[in-house]
């Protein structure tokens, strides 16, 4: 079987197809939701049912992480991404098809899961092509290609009233579909790092293992408070800042702009102090983007229509270079967790806690908006959710 590269001459086309490979379902799901009052005007969805896509997205990377994990340490790096860009393309075309609510779930629901085999993949890649000293910095920057890909396929959305919102999702799972190809151009897992086909029974067995590893389990309760977190901001900031800052819809859109553009800047800065400054120590960079989030997310509490124009865009963009760019370095302390053999099914399980965050979170922070009728104590209580997984990653900060 080819070799895997060495130098970055060969090694840096290839990682842009890594960082590639995530812009893929970011762009899927995003063209999706700019297009939504097409789509529901058309399929005549209700705003819940619109929110569903976005949860049937979610919910297919959460129920297929592990198996998707454990599937990329067998199949290798090559095939898993080829096989997530194909997935990826049926589901496309399935939710272009949809005359409904079920038919539009099921397609988003089939994206998801094909993306659910990226992140072990890639994850798994930067394990095995690169040195331990730059691991951190190439994490942070392939998980840039989450907010690329967002942007992409809002862009893309821009065409839905000349090309129809069917003829945007289609063109982009038509651009999925040549990344797809792409993938091709990445070499073979060599022999001596492939994971064995083994029996159902064994395959179930070595996820139980990772379940039963308490390092794990720690590191991967704090990724899903994080993203929690950066879920809530993705889906509530707009509202916030209208009812709870006064600001006018231009000005909470640019707020929100910010927090993206901060969150590119920021996955890549922290990957990079990890491998240069804190010697890879992957635990020490999340406490420390923990703690200041923390301390960010109860400034989001003091914030009101007499102090937005000034707190505000600061708080949004703190929160932007930290708690929305943790990813890939929660990514990389999987990776400095687990053996290599297992990398895969660790990212895997890793994703399943990460995007239960994801999914659970924002309905959550409503309710107690809801309940409370305003915004402050549910600031409060996300950010003592951060400080417990501070908590959490500062239990085994001596482990490693």
């Amino acid at each position: 079987m080819t070799a895997f590269p060495k130098g970055p001459q060969q090694i840096w086309p290839q990682f842009g197809l890594l960082v590639g490979a995530h812009c893929l379902g970011a762009m899927n799901l995003l063209a999706v939701l700019a297009c939504s009052p097409l789509i529901a005007a058309e399929l005549q969805l209700s705003a819940t049912e619109i929110g569903l896509i976005a949860s049937a997205y979610a919910l297919g990377i959460t129920l297929l992480s592990i198996p998707a994990g454990r599937l990329s340490d067998v199949i290798g790096v090559r095939m898993s991404l080829l096989l997530a860009g194909l997935v990826m393309v049926a589901g496309t075309v399935v939710f272009a098809l949809a005359q409904g609510i079920g038919q539009a779930f099921a397609g988003m629901f089939i994206v998801g899961s094909g993306y659910s085999l990226v992140n072990p993949a890639a994850g798994r890649a930067v394990m095995l092509w690169y040195p331990t000293g730059v691991r951190a910095t190439l994490m942070g920057i392939k998980q840039t290609g989450v907010p690329l890909g967002g942007a992409l396929g809002t862009s893309a959305a821009l065409l839905a009233p000349v090309a129809s919102w069917q003829g945007v999702v289609m063109g982009v799972g038509a651009v999925t579909a040549a990344c797809g190809v792409a993938f091709l151009l990445l070499p073979a897992d060599n022999d001596k790092n492939a994971t064995p086909r083994v029996a159902l029974s064994e395959e179930l067995a070595a996820i139980r293992l990772l379940f039963r590893n308490p390092v794990l389990g720690r590191n991967n309760l704090a990724s899903g408070l994080n993203n929690g977190a950066q879920f809530i901001l993705w889906s509530h900031l707009i509202e916030f800042l209208r009812l709870g800052a006064g600001f006018g819809l231009p000005m909470a859109n640019a707020c929100l702009s910010l927090l993206h553009i901060c969150s590119i800047a920021g996955r890549v800065f922290w990957g990079w102090a990890t491998d240069w400054f804190f010697r890879a120590d992957s635990r020490l960079t999340l406490m420390i983007v923990t703690g200041v989030s923390a301390v960010s997310l109860l400034a989001m509490a003091t914030i009101g229509p007499s102090n937005a124009v000034l707190l505000a865009p600061l708080v949004v963009a703190v929160l932007g270079l930290t708690i929305c760019s943790a990813t890939g370095v929660q990514v990389a302390l999987t990776l400095q967790s687990i053996d290599p053999p297992r990398s895969g099914g660790a990212i895997g399980y890793n994703m399943v806690a990460t995007n239960l965050g994801g999914v659970l979170a924002p309905p959550l922070f409503g309710m107690i908006v809801e309940t409370s009728g305003g915004f402050a104590l549910a600031w409060c209580l996300i950010a003592a959710a951060v400080i417990f997984a501070f908590g959490l990653l500062w239990v085994d900060r001596q482990n490693f």
